[in-house]
């Protein structure tokens, strides 16, 4: 069994990779440009898409596909969490930025949406997610090899050391942040969704900054946002007296090997 674990821990990072790289290894012997730019993105978010559920088919079953990805938990919690918990930076981008008039339904849409819900799926329901709920591993090492690629994807934002040193630091924390909060909110993938499209709205839509890394008082409202979203964690978790990442997971996931 243990092998099987890591024959299919190998398997799935194999395929994350794929999804992330694979459309830059074979673009050029598969060129495909559609007049439509949404077409293009969707075109785009495929190459995401479709490896990782061919993955899980294999593995679990196609029927299980979204409950694999935990695509099928309450999106009303995950909606209203992150909205109440994202409104201090949604606001106060309101009157520190400035509306970008000339930029597209498409980008907006592309930066915002689908930028949040792939990024999320791919990086915390795939990859995190699968390594963490079904191969043993434990929460560190699962989080931070995810946290690890999905600073050095953000790194193309900024130049110069310290800009990008800045950049990967901010995303590192920001990814290990989403997986925390993904699984002390049972598993519940629409938490980091919704969290992460709609910061990157905040920040897209009012133009406050052309990178992860942002501003003093971005970075301010950033922080408050990011302290509503812990304290109302540990105050529920408090409450049902029932932490789910905790010392019997940290490093090997101990819940699953017992289930063996």
């Amino acid at each position: 069994m243990r092998k099987n674990k890591f024959l299919q821990s190998v398997f799935i990072i194999f395929v994350f990779l794929f999804a992330v790289y694979g459309k830059r290894i074979l673009g050029k012997n598969l060129a495909v440009s559609f007049e439509s730019p949404f077409v293009n993105l969707l075109y785009f978010y495929l190459w995401w898409l479709i490896p990782i559920c061919i993955a899980i088919g294999l593995l679990f079953g196609f029927k299980n596909i979204l409950k694999e990805l935990c695509l099928d938990k309450n999106i009303l919690i995950g909606l209203v969490f992150s909205l109440v918990a994202v409104s201090p930076m949604l606001i106060s981008s309101a009157f520190i930025g400035k509306v970008n008039n000339e930029m597209s339904l498409t980008t907006l849409l592309h930066k915002s949406l689908f930028a949040g819900f792939m990024e999320e799926v791919l990086f915390r329901g795939f990859l995190f997610g699968i390594l963490f709920r079904r191969m043993r591993w434990g929460f560190i090492p699962a989080s931070v090899l995810g946290a690890i690629i999905f600073g050095l994807s953000h790194l193309y934002q900024g130049s110069g050391i310290s800009e990008l040193t800045g950049i990967f630091l901010v995303t590192f924390i920001g990814s290990a942040w989403f997986a925390w909060l993904f699984i002390e909110w049972k598993e519940n993938l629409w938490i980091p969704i919704f969290l992460h499209v709609f910061m990157n709205f905040s920040w897209t839509f009012f133009n406050v900054s052309e990178n992860a890394l942002g501003g003093v008082y971005t970075n301010i409202f950033r922080i408050i946002t990011i302290a509503l979203t812990v304290i109302a964690t540990i105050l529920y978790n408090n409450r049902k007296d029932k932490y789910r990442v905790n010392s019997n997971n940290l490093l090997i996931n101990k819940s699953i090997a017992n289930n063996e």
